[in-house]
């Protein structure tokens, strides 16, 4: 067992799981458990997120995602990283679910090929009606493009708001 981080509320660890690389994440002692729910969240997506081995009280054992950050990811292929990003986050906002930390760049893992993306760390995130993920993605890291237009279309309208962000950023 190698320890990968020490979060605030738990500490991340590579294991072997049966014969492959997997994240044991566990809750540190006297910390709220935040887990359940991020075992919740994680069981309703069926992409852009690594896949729940096994949980239990106080711990969840999931895919360990190898990958680049988004930071390293956009300085391979600006284009096809935020493009990747901004399907991961609709899909996340079409799911109901708001991650409220996509704003740090380790929270984003690509495939060094830049095949997929995977978002990581849902002890945070909450279910609602109207998540921002997409919004909170632009707030960070698309600040340099005027998008005025687009994001409003996509507040009133998700699908016609989107198409018209990647036709306005041209990914």
């Amino acid at each position: 067992m190698i320890e990968l981080f020490e979060g605030n509320r738990a500490k991340i660890y590579l294991i072997d799981y049966y014969g492959k690389k997997a994240v044991l994440k566990k809750l540190r002692a006297g910390k709220p458990d935040t887990l359940k729910k991020e075992v919740q969240i994680l069981r309703t997506l069926d992409r852009f997120a690594p896949k729940i081995y096994e949980w239990g009280p106080g711990y969840i054992v999931m895919e360990y995602v190898d990958g680049i950050s988004f930071k390293e990811a956009v300085k391979r292929d600006f284009k096809r990283s935020v493009r990747l990003a901004l399907d991961a986050c609709y899909y996340l906002d079409q799911k109901g679910v708001y991650h409220k930390e996509l704003g740090r760049y380790h929270h984003l893992l690509f495939a060094k090929d830049l095949s997929w993306v995977k978002v990581i760390d849902f002890e945070r995130a909450v279910v609602r009606s109207n998540p921002r993920n997409v919004l909170q993605f632009i707030g960070f890291y698309l600040r340099a493009f005027d998008l005025r237009k687009e994001i409003e279309l996509y507040k009133k309208d998700k699908k016609a708001g989107y198409k018209a962000l990647l036709r306005a950023l041209d990914v």
